[in-house]
């Protein structure tokens, strides 16, 4: 394929705008592209094409783990870096990429109970031999932030900084993160990298959307963005906020779909009410109204979006242009109960 198809070919008159991560200087798209799916429910030429249009409206942020997507029919947890690692072939693209991956969720046993299943986990040895893998798969030499998929309590927080330090001083990732976790463990392991000279978390990627959890609503291993991390990272600017299951799998768009039990309340169906409202007069679709309230927020937080198909990705890509004024910010951030 021509180079000159990355070369800002936008569809829409958009390009997003950049942001600098940290204090790293690297600039990434303010949406991320999540990749979760590539390679077993979105077919190969599918991915790619999503892939394509991301990179032409401007995104050079993607987000991958070595576990994507094992609980699918016949998967593995190889697809979604499988795909990308074609992706990078054929485009040549990778230097113009900022790529993330993840360890430690990848299943050493599964019998399709999720009762049952057994973890990688996050031990030194692990990581390294992860990382080695997840670099086949991607077709690169490096990866560009490695998070921690869970944090696993079990296992010394030295031990995983330690694979991470080494990992980056042989050049096979820039930057560390973690995902699923407390702001009192990132603060913890901050001040161990710097007691031990040992690299920081510069990414922090937690479950986070528009509508309300409900206060004993179980995600699992999922750790939501809460105030206490929203407060940590206001404090500590080094650290970049990434959100995943922004738009609840696609629940916005569905205008006749009951909330998920998780989110059936009250003050959820209020939070809908305005929603609707501000979507309306700003000629935008709730999905992309979710997305900007994301956008807008202080500190900055980066969206995960993620599509099957170009329609649904189009739509969130044009959320860019869906500015909420600081009015209608506070307005949907206040509303409900």
């Amino acid at each position: 394929m021509e180079d000159c198809l990355y070369e800002h070919q936008l569809f829409y008159g958009l390009d997003m705008q950049r942001e600098t991560l940290g204090n790293t200087g690297t600039l990434v798209s303010e949406l991320c592209l999540g990749t979760m799916y590539f390679g077993t429910k979105t077919d190969q030429a599918q991915s790619e094409k999503l892939l394509d249009l991301f990179v032409q409206n401007g995104g050079n942020f993607m987000d991958t783990s070595n576990n994507y997507s094992f609980w699918i029919d016949h998967g593995t947890g190889d697809e979604s870096e499988k795909a990308l690692g074609k992706w990078f072939k054929r485009s040549g693209v990778r230097d113009k990429v900022v790529l993330a991956t993840k360890c430690g969720a990848r299943p050493t046993y599964y019998a399709g109970d999720m009762n049952t299943i057994k973890l990688e986990g996050l031990s030194y040895d692990t990581i390294i031999k992860a990382v080695e893998d997840s670099l086949r798969r991607l077709q690169t030499d490096y990866i560009d932030v490695l998070y921690g998929h869970i944090d696993f309590m079990e296992y010394p927080i030295d031990e995983r900084l330690k694979a991470f330090t080494l990992l980056k001083e042989q050049g096979k990732i820039r930057f560390a993160g973690t995902s699923n976790t407390q702001a009192w463990r990132v603060a913890e392991s901050q001040m161990y990298s710097r007691d031990k000279d040992h690299v920081p978390y510069h990414f922090v990627q937690q479950k986070y959307s528009f509508l309300r959890p409900k206060h004993n609503a179980d995600f699992w291993i999922q750790k939501l963005l809460d105030e206490e991390m929203m407060s940590y990272a206001s404090n500590n600017q080094d650290v970049t906020l990434v959100a995943y299951s922004t738009l609840l799998s696609g629940f916005y768009g569905k205008s006749e779909t009951a909330l998920p039990e998780e989110y059936a309340t009250e003050d959820n169906r209020l939070r809908l009410l305005a929603l609707q409202e501000v979507a309306n007069r700003k000629s935008c679709t709730m999905n992309q109204v979710v997305l900007a309230w994301i956008m807008a927020h202080t500190p900055k937080i980066i969206p995960l979006i993620s599509a099957s198909k170009t329609a649904q990705l189009e739509e969130s890509i044009k959320s860019v242009d869906c500015k909420l004024s600081k009015e209608e910010f506070h307005f949907l951030s206040n509303s409900g109960i």
